[in-house]
């Protein structure tokens, strides 16, 4: 019989969204700066250094998914890889923060790209056993339902902090009020063993509820895509992208949004943005319960659009209050895609079970898990370009405040059109191809648990799994 999920392992898995949420988000906001303005590397080098390495994690994260599916111990599947990568973490964020001094470019390029690599292997170690857990740390709908909404509320708040904090903090470095060696101590120990501790912990206690299949799969490039061949996971895949890269164009741009447009706080602006968001998670915990999550997610999407036109173009010298309302806007109407493609995730994973390829969490979660830290890379790579390619000047000693060309800040305005309204309006009408319910979840729950048991289908099953099999797979 199924052990009950207690209320430990509920907040030790929840609380490891900590660093699934915050994480990936310090990454966004200050690494690009940090390499152009803290170490000296040429934007267009570094953007194009972080997106090379890409090409690892493009086969690190569906490797692990692959491997850990076919891992058989005591403790599971998952926890042993999360166990080592919480305790890799801090090793990995105190070389990836450090401050090196190297007077040729090319040792700083290789530096950065050594300790980046080596970060997002650990990150890999970490996040792809954990996300494939979400849908197998639990396999009641309404407690999946419970202890990944509660993770992703942990999650947005870390988010929320890791945007702000961090940010303010590199704004007292780069405004000589605080000392590097201070914000390196806070970045990679306090917010280090706040990530590191929850994984550790998971490790160790949460037990996993999905039984494991008895027969391994081939580590093999196909083995890597076949979650792929499945409609209903691809059209995640495009949600999540999109979803993804406008929050890490968002958390990047704003930054030199901020000391090169228009003269606002950006730690108001991402108060005001993840804010909002965080408010939202209650009235969209509630609708999940009985409406389509596709629904949810692209409901507030025109709001987004429109609001974030208006802060693409704010013209400059103008007064800042209407552009905080705008954010607002702008939040409100993008919270349902933020909360919703790792709620939709378990159902869509029972999809592809479905589809009769196995029950492969792992690939689909390091498939998923590669978009977000390669969403994160593409962020950084485009704005890297641009501001190359559009005449930004480094800041020096010399010049530390230089004053950009009117190129370099269309470039800046751009980026952030480019991330809420194109990639929100293709989300949009994505989402209206995929419709997802509880009714559905749960027929598809009952024909799973019939076919891994060997059981015939009666009239009615059979003619239910044809119209799934039509729609969804």
């Amino acid at each position: 019989m199924e052990s009950k999920l207690s209320k430990k392992e509920t907040w030790f898995f929840a609380l490891g969204d900590l660093y699934g949420g915050g994480g990936q988000t310090i990454i966004s906001v200050i690494y690009l700066i940090f390499l152009t303005d803290i170490i000296g590397v040429d934007p267009a080098i570094a953007g194009t250094v972080i997106f090379i390495s890409k090409a690892w994690d493009a086969i690190n994260d569906p490797l692990m998914g692959t491997i850990s599916d076919n891992t058989r111990t005591r403790i599971g599947r998952r926890r042993p890889y999360i166990l080592i990568g919480g305790i890799l973490l801090l090793p990995a964020l105190a070389l990836l923060w450090l401050p090196i001094n190297a007077e040729s470019d090319f040792w700083k390029t290789v530096y950065v790209l050594l300790t980046y690599l080596f970060y997002f292997s650990v990150n890999t170690l970490i996040m792809v056993p954990y996300s494939s857990m979400s849908a197998e740390v639990a396999t009641d709908f309404h407690d999946r339902n419970k202890i990944n909404t509660l993770r992703l509320v942990l999650s947005l708040i870390s988010t929320a902090i890791c945007s702000l904090v961090p940010s303010l903090l590199f704004e007292m470095v780069t405004d000589n009020k605080l000392d590097y060696l201070t914000f390196y101590f806070i970045l990679v120990f306090v917010f280090g063993i706040v990530f590191a501790v929850p994984h550790i912990l998971i490790g160790l206690f949460v037990k996993e509820r999905v039984k494991a299949e008895g027969e391994k799969k081939k580590l093999s490039l196909k083995e890597f895509v076949s979650p792929l061949k499945v409609k209903s996971f691809r059209k995640l895949v495009y949600l999540y992208i999109c979803q993804a890269i406008t929050l890490d164009i968002a958390s990047a741009v704003i930054i030199y949004y901020r000391k090169y447009v228009v003269d606002i706080s950006s730690t108001v602006f991402l108060g005001i943005f993840l804010g909002v968001q965080l408010i939202m998670f209650a009235p969209i915990y509630h609708l999940i319960k009985t409406k389509s999550k596709t629904k949810i997610y692209r409901f507030g999407l025109p709001l987004t659009i429109l609001a974030a036109i208006g802060i693409a173009f704010y013209p400059q010298g103008a007064p800042v209050l209407p552009l905080y309302i705008f954010t607002g806007l702008t939040a409100l109407g993008f919270a349902g895609a933020q909360s919703t493609p790792w709620l939709m995730f378990p159902d869509v994973v029972d999809i592809v079970t479905l589809a009769r390829e196995g029950r492969k969490t792992g690939t689909c979660s390091g498939i998923m898990t590669f978009i977000r830290t390669a969403s994160s890379a593409f962020a950084i790579f485009l704005i890297g370009l641009a501001l190359q390619f559009t005449g930004y000047i480094n800041p020096t000693d010399a010049n530390p405040n230089p004053t950009q060309p009117a190129s370099a800040i269309f470039g800046i305005r751009f980026i952030l059109l480019f991330g809420f309204s194109i990639l929100m309006l293709v989300a949009f009408f994505i989402s209206k191809r995929l419709r997802l319910s509880p009714a559905l979840s749960n027929d598809i729950k009952r024909l799973n648990e019939k076919l891994d048991e060997g059981m015939e289908l009666d009239v009615e099953e059979a003619e239910k799994y044809l119209q799934i099999k039509k729609e969804f797979i």
